[in-house]
């Protein structure tokens, strides 16, 4: 169930559903959203493409301003800046232009939706344009990712894709492989 507070931050629980059906599938909750507006793949009826990421990283999403982040020098093209959530320095890290979308920032707009991810208590903020919801998946649909499919710069961050009821691709992030693309580069592991 999403829901917002008045701290612009949203919310989530994942309620455990046990298997529905008297098959035995893999069942895992993503959070589902959505990604640029471009031809990097096949786009959803919505001119957006679609990805998962598995909600169990997901802490929070929040809607910063653009005013909050601290830009650093000599970061990788992807990397906004830093910001202070909770307490510590979180790294905002657009998404979208990580896995080769052409950048989606509006001059205008003055906040961004910032999706936080954890693993291994190491934190890293995910700009990324809009939610769709949490969705439950059977993981044994998942396909693997090829270059036939998805271009040069996403296929390292992709875990697999399958295809919904529409016939739309929906992309599974690879968020450890996100986290290390960070871990290697030198500039942004000289600020940790």
């Amino acid at each position: 169930m999403l829901s917002t507070s008045s701290s612009n931050s949203l919310s989530f629980s994942i309620n455990s559903k046990q298997d529905r059906g008297s098959t035995n599938q893999q069942v895992g909750k993503f959070l589902q959203f959505y990604l640029g507006s471009n031809d990097v793949i096949t786009s959803s009826a919505s001119g957006r493409d679609l990805a998962l990421l598995e909600a169990e990283i997901v802490t929070e999403v929040v809607t910063v301003s653009i005013s909050e982040i601290l830009s650093v020098p000599q970061m990788p093209y992807c990397v906004l800046g830093i910001y202070s959530w909770r307490s510590e320095m979180l790294w905002i890290v657009d998404l979208e232009n990580l896995l080769g979308y052409p950048p989606s920032f509006d001059p205008n707009n003055n906040t961004v939706l910032v999706m936080v991810i954890q693993i291994e208590g190491q934190s890293l903020g995910l700009v990324i344009p809009q939610i769709d919801n949490i969705v439950e998946q059977n993981i044994e649909q998942f396909k693997a990712p090829s270059s036939e499919i998805f271009s040069e710069d996403i296929l390292p961050f992709l875990n697999g894709y399958l295809t919904d009821k529409d016939n739309n691709i929906v992309m599974l992030i690879n968020a450890p492989e996100v986290f290390h693309f960070f871990s290697i580069n030198p500039n942004f592991s000289t600020y940790k």
